[in-house]
């Protein structure tokens, strides 16, 4: 039972204590001593091969081999164990310690049983002369036995306590820094940006969305309420789709257009994200809008400006072909005339000519026109 990985575990803990020194266990031992008229009284700690003397009175050994210590047999029983005179006790008369140096004869012994029921060691007595316990002496020693013990069990659980104390500071700072970092996030992203719980419930927001649904619905958003509460009715359905997509770990994407009474059309995109904790569980959705109107408008400019141009372009090829066919056969006229051209051909040539210039500024001025009311700068389709 000695042996006991469990029990050596608690001699372990037990030993990390620092009651060599202290005033209450001094105070053990000293009664112990007093009690029971000896020299010597321990506290001792067991472990697999040495017995730690924690507590001591009468000696400044500070450890001894297990196998020559009589407290190896006094964890074995419950209550205390007086050994008279070693010398006439079969177990310990070969021992070093009573065969020799210092020559112990007396010992008495109770043990020390923690709250869980590990025997960690002894409070015990030795004299150098053969020795005996009343009734009444051997109680005091079992009772003061029980109250080192209790001490222990008691310094112990506020070591613990005071380990989870840190413990947990240490946690709650961690994740105060990981709100902050997640906080400073979120407010440094200039995008509409929601973090959604698997039910689709708000779990953290940003200002840019707070103040996004304050000024366009009129709604507050809170932690825990339903987003698609905050949805336009038409929106509802392909958000719900979406979102289901993205708990099975799909990113997905969509873009858009809503008319806002008072505040006009604004396109947008938004974008579904799985978020995940330290395992890669799926614990919500990241939810972010992009507000694409500015973008969207200069793209559409662009798309009218090139169908106006191609528009022109189908309209005013009508019309260049009747003076173009003019200059053609004027030209072929007078070559076949050896380029010896009569008026009435150069006369007909220069007005050809001259409609030809009339349409081509006639296109030019209304593409000057279209930039400069556009502002853009204008490609051909």
């Amino acid at each position: 039972m000695i042996y006991d990985d469990i029990r050596l575990q608690a001699v372990e803990r037990f030993k990390t204590l620092d009651i060599d020194t202290d005033k209450e266990f001094r105070e053990f031992v000293d009664m112990a001593s007093t009690i029971c008229s000896t020299p010597i009284a321990l506290i001792t700690l067991l472990e697999t091969d040495i017995q730690w003397l924690k507590v001591k009175k009468g000696t400044d050994v500070e450890q001894m081999p297990v196998k020559t210590s009589f407290c190896t047999h006094t964890i074995l029983q419950d209550d205390v164990m007086v050994v008279p005179d070693a010398q006439k006790d079969e177990r310990f008369a070969d021992s070093p310690i009573v065969a020799g140096a210092p020559n112990v004869r007396f010992y008495a012994g109770t043990p020390l049983i923690t709250s869980e029921g590990q025997r960690i060691g002894t409070l015990c007595v030795i004299d150098m002369e053969p020795h005996e316990l009343n009734r009444d002496q051997q109680q005091m020693l079992k009772m003061l036995g029980k109250q080192a013990i209790g001490l222990m069990d008691f310094r112990i659980s506020v070591e613990m306590l005071e380990k989870n104390r840190i413990e947990v500071e240490q946690h709650k700072n961690a994740l105060k820094k990981a709100e902050i970092r997640l906080r400073s996030f979120f407010e440094s992203s200039k995008n509409f940006h929601v973090l959604l719980g698997k039910n689709g419930e708000v779990i953290d927001y940003n200002k840019v969305a707070f103040l996004f649904l304050k000024t366009l619905h009129n709604a507050k958003i809170t932690r825990g309420s339903q987003f698609v509460n905050f949805l336009k009715p038409e929106l509802i359905d392909r958000f719900n789709e979406s979102f289901s997509l993205a708990l099975k770990g799909e990113k997905v994407f969509i873009e858009g257009v809503t008319d806002y009474e008072h505040h006009g059309k604004m396109y947008w995109e938004a974008s579904f994200e799985t978020a995940r904790d330290a395992r890669s569980k799926i614990i919500g959705i990241s939810y972010v809008i992009r507000d694409v109107t500015d973008r969207k408008i200069k793209e559409l400019k662009i798309i009218d400006q090139n169908r106006s141009l191609l528009k022109i372009a189908h309209v005013q090829a009508h019309e260049f072909r009747a003076p173009l066919t003019s200059i053609i056969g004027m030209m072929d006229l007078i070559a076949a005339d050896d380029y010896k051209a009569p008026k009435e051909y150069l006369e007909m040539l220069g007005k050809a000519v001259h409609t030809l210039d009339t349409k081509i500024c006639e296109i030019v001025g209304t593409v000057d026109s279209m930039e400069l009311l556009n502002g853009t700068e204008v490609y051909s389709a």
